[in-house]
């Protein structure tokens, strides 16, 4: 027997014509006067979620340092976060596709980001006394303080595809729009924080204007409905409380011991210069890190031990016309080789122009025209720039007190060698141990200029009173000649020393000669430092 067929449906004149199966996504798909309020929403939420991505590495540096570990567990927590965002964006969304509920979800992100600049520095704090150093508490901090947020924010794109789509057929178009918005968001969140923001705001002023941007742009597409929101009073109330939090400071500073003389954010560092009220000194910190340190009456001598150590090079090379500094700190050094010859042709090089300013403000830095300052990184100076000079001296640190990579490698030291005369002399500042498991970065940084440089003396400052796995400033002096000084040659070369000129005396050479580690420590099993490999932020120090 044939199946029977199913009857065709007639259609009687007069009767309304069957409507054909519904391809709407839902009931819920966004009406026309909100299509742009969910455009302007995504896009907002892309730029606020890499404002909070950029602006987070200011405020974790201070307490962990600028290290691709705390780069790699921001970026970690904010994948993390979209991922899970993305998922339960959607699958909210088909369980109450609510314009009002997006909006609502929106609100609670600007209040998680109102209380990062509140408490956030605290909780740092807290980490690093309970034993989370710098691997282990960025990834912590930044999962407690980012990842609620951020989750959300991911929610956003999904939710809007949602209740943009008016059918199946339209969903394609409708998420390739909205995810186009975010994405162009972020790129705009990336380029204003970094290049306008940072600059010009400090970091609490930020996480503030971005938790407020989150409160405004939703209660504002709130308010403009027909019919008022109870969420739109929440919005306000929400921004009224935020903008009201204290800030917790990146470093506690005890008013009673210290004059605060300057304090505020560039793109690099968080830079305050305080005035100690009884030891009549003057410090330079780049967040909790002391970089300078000097006496308020002349000579202003330096009271970081470690730059005095820099006059070794007039005992390696007594007749200096020309020094380049990179890393000007509190411009300690660069004084004090002024001093002892106001006609030396001094070039002072560091990528923050705040910090040339600062030297100059504050730290009496002279403005004479045989001191010349760069804002530049200092291996794109001695790369791209002419010219020679006596002596080269490297003392330049990230946030957290490690060199940055790409300029103690092979390939960098034979830039310096290059830029110094016949018989010119390098200097550069390290911060490690002379043994044991912090001292990484020193073995590793002597294997390489020993790769480049004929002669290299180690000074370790403190040598005969700090054991040799503690960390100190080690001092690595080089020469582009071929002579070879040994310990006595060091001292005889003292009485040669132009005593008088500058507040670093033959004594005090003599007890920076002491520091002379000879013979220089093995260190051909060290890692051999390249452009191709510098493991610096994962060397101990």
């Amino acid at each position: 027997m044939g199946r029977n067929k199913p009857k065709k449906q007639k259609h009687e004149p007069g009767q309304e014509k069957p409507k054909p199966a519904a391809t709407a996504v839902g009931p819920a798909a966004a009406k026309p006067a909100n299509q742009l309020g969910l455009k302007v929403l995504v896009l907002t939420a892309g730029a606020v979620l890499m404002g909070l991505e950029i602006v987070g590495s200011r405020l974790l540096a201070p307490h962990f340092g600028n290290s691709v570990f705390v780069w790699g567990s921001l970026i970690s927590v904010f994948l993390t976060a979209l991922s899970a965002g993305y998922y339960a964006g959607g699958y909210l969304a088909d369980r109450k596709p609510s314009f009002v509920l997006l909006n609502g979800l929106c609100i609670l992100v600007a209040a998680l980001i109102l209380v990062v600049p509140w408490k956030g520095h605290d909780l740092c704090r807290s980490l690093v006394s309970s034993g989370f150093e710098e691997e282990t508490g960025p990834l912590v901090a930044a999962a407690i303080l980012f990842l609620p947020a951020s989750l959300i924010l991911g929610m956003v794109s999904p939710f809007s595809v949602r209740l943009s789509a008016p059918s199946v057929e339209s969903v394609g178009r409708s998420a390739g729009t909205l995810y186009a918005l975010s994405t162009l968001g972020s790129i705009a969140g990336t380029l204003v924080t970094t290049f306008v923001l940072i600059p010009k705001l400090g970091v609490a002023r930020i996480f503030q204007g971005l938790g407020g941007t989150m409160l405004v742009v939703p209660g504002a597409l709130l308010v403009l409905r027909r019919r008022p929101e109870p969420l739109a009073v929440a919005a306000i109330l929400v921004g009224v409380w935020g903008l009201t939090l204290p800030f917790s400071p990146a470093a506690v500073v005890d008013p009673g011991r210290f004059k605060v003389r300057l304090d505020e954010d560039t793109p690099y560092h968080h830079i305050s210069v305080l005035d100690a009220r009884r030891k009549g000194s003057r410090d330079l910190r780049f967040d909790f890190f002391k970089e300078s340190s000097i006496e308020l009456a002349p000579p202003y001598r330096s009271l970081s031990r470690y730059t005095n150590y820099f006059h070794l090079a007039f005992l390696a090379r007594p007749r200096i016309a020309s020094t380049l500094f990179i890393g000007a700190g509190g411009g300690v050094g660069p004084r004090s080789f002024w001093q002892m010859d106001p006609g030396m042709k001094i070039d002072v090089v560091d990528v923050d122009s705040r910090i040339l300013d600062i030297a100059r403000e504050y730290f009496f830095l002279p403005e004479e025209d045989s001191i010349r300052t760069f804002a530049r990184d200092g291996r794109m100076f001695v790369q791209f720039e002419e010219g020679t000079y006596d002596c080269i001296i490297l003392d330049a640190f990230t946030i957290g007190g490690r060199i940055p990579f790409h300029l103690v490698t092979r390939e960098c030291f034979e830039l310096y060698r290059e830029r110094l005369s016949s018989g010119g002399v390098f200097v550069i500042n390290t911060n490690s141990s002379l043994s044991g498991e912090k001292s990484e970065i020193f073995r590793s940084v002597l294997r390489t200029m020993q790769a480049v440089f004929p002669q290299v003396h180690v000074f370790a400052v403190d040598y005969q009173r700090i054991k040799s796995e503690d960390s100190r400033n080690i001092i690595l002096v080089a020469e582009d000649g071929a002579e070879d000084l040994t310990a006595d040659e060091w001292r005889k070369r003292i009485a040669d020393y132009p005593e008088g000129k500058s507040y670093i005396t033959r004594e005090f050479l003599r007890g920076m000669v002491e520091d002379l580690v000879s013979p220089s420590p093995e260190v051909g099993d060290a890692v051999l430092l390249s452009d191709d490999f510098a493991p610096i932020e994962t060397m101990g120090f």
